[in-house]
């Protein structure tokens, strides 16, 4: 069963990743314990947690607020997503069955219903399960264990990118595309798509600096 710290943790978390609380934004304590129903011992902790994962930080004067991303980190988050996409490629072609093709499908066809609803977070979940479960299926357990500790910063950048006007309907074009790549099994198609697609990525992210530096 999940202590109250871990719930306030998921809860302040995703709410930070899917940009309902942006970053620079102050975190009140009070507030959040206020809409958790809960103590701000919990809350407290959480934040600490968040903190110890650089999603958070202190400010003298504001106190813990969202972390703001400097271009350097950006920069090398982006050209580390691009080494390990480009190392998963070959084992996701390797170990993709036609149930992975129709759950991958599945999940384009999620996207497209939230995005007729203007679902932003519903959005970036599925966005995000869609790399997951190309990830899954590299069948590698050193891999899913090296990237394990990077995909929520992913998910952070993601959610910035696809919140830049037309970065949802851009980076589902992109997903079919790289899923029909897929299919064929053209290795080098893929990575040419996967490439583009995080570049494509990245300037959407850049394209929204008044939010992130």
């Amino acid at each position: 069963m999940e202590t109250l710290r871990q719930q306030a943790y998921k809860i302040i978390k995703e709410k930070i990743v899917c940009l309902q609380i942006k970053p620079g934004e102050r975190l009140f304590e009070a507030d959040l314990a206020k809409n958790l129903k809960m103590g701000r011992t919990p809350v407290r902790e959480a934040i600490l947690m968040l903190e110890n994962e650089k999603l958070v930080e202190c400010n003298d004067k504001m106190g813990y607020i969202v972390r703001k991303l400097s271009r350097e980190e950006t920069y090398d988050f982006f050209a580390l997503r691009m080494v390990i996409e480009d190392f998963a490629i070959p084992l996701i072609v390797k170990g993709l069955t036609n149930d992975i093709i129709a759950e991958l499908e599945r999940n384009i066809q999620m996207v497209k219903e939230y995005a007729e609803k203007n679902d932003f977070p519903n959005i970036i979940r599925y966005e995000t399960e869609f790399h997951e479960i190309l990830y899954r299926t590299t069948n590698s357990k050193v891999f899913i264990e090296v990237i394990s500790g990077i995909v929520d910063k992913f998910q952070w950048l993601r959610a910035i990118a696809l919140s830049a006007p037309g970065g949802v309907q851009q980076s589902l074009d992109e997903h079919i595309k790289i899923l029909s790549a897929y299919k064929t099994g053209d290795i080098s198609e893929v990575k040419r798509l996967t490439e583009q697609h995080i570049q494509d990525a990245k300037n959407k992210f850049i394209s929204m600096e008044h939010i992130i530096f």
